[in-house]
């Protein structure tokens, strides 16, 4: 799937489903989008590998992570519904499309994961990676291991 009309819908119905500790990246030539969730939020962010554009993208609440490879991050109520859902997806893809002039997706891939944090032997923090498959996007899904910014 690359074009934007049926990737739209694709992608809100993966943030609302989207569990607590969820990651999915979506990346390709040029640039990524990013989306984490907690319990109480979803954090986006997105790049086009310039700091370019900023007055755009502040003024809609974004906030420039990182200006050498043009990392903007929003954070969002959880969405919990399709409607709130779309509002995430409607503000990624202004910034994509409408200020970078993004396209289309051919070419991009994904990779998505739940991070579970446990205690080995009770004591010590780690954190597991469990991979999630989201069809729906279709999109070429990255294989574990495989560098997303490639």
């Amino acid at each position: 799937m690359t074009n934007w009309r049926d990737f739209d819908p694709a992608l809100a119905d993966v943030l609302t489903k989207l569990p607590d500790g969820g990651v999915l990246v979506i990346s390709g030539t040029g640039g990524f989008m990013q989306f984490r969730r907690d319990a109480d939020s979803l954090l986006a962010e997105v790049s086009n590998e310039s700091a370019d554009d900023e007055p755009r993208l502040r003024d809609r609440g974004w906030e420039l992570v990182d200006s050498w490879s043009g990392l903007w991050r929003r954070r969002f109520d959880r969405p919990a519904t399709g409607d709130a859902a779309t509002a995430v997806v409607d503000e990624v893809g202004y910034a994509l499309r409408r200020v970078w002039g993004w396209t289309g997706l051919e070419g991009f891939s994904y990779q998505s994961w739940r991070e579970i944090n446990k205690r080995v032997l009770g004591l010590f923090p780690k954190t597991e990676e469990r991979p999630l498959s989201w069809p729906g996007l279709k999109l070429a899904q990255r294989a574990e291991g495989e560098r997303v910014d490639d």
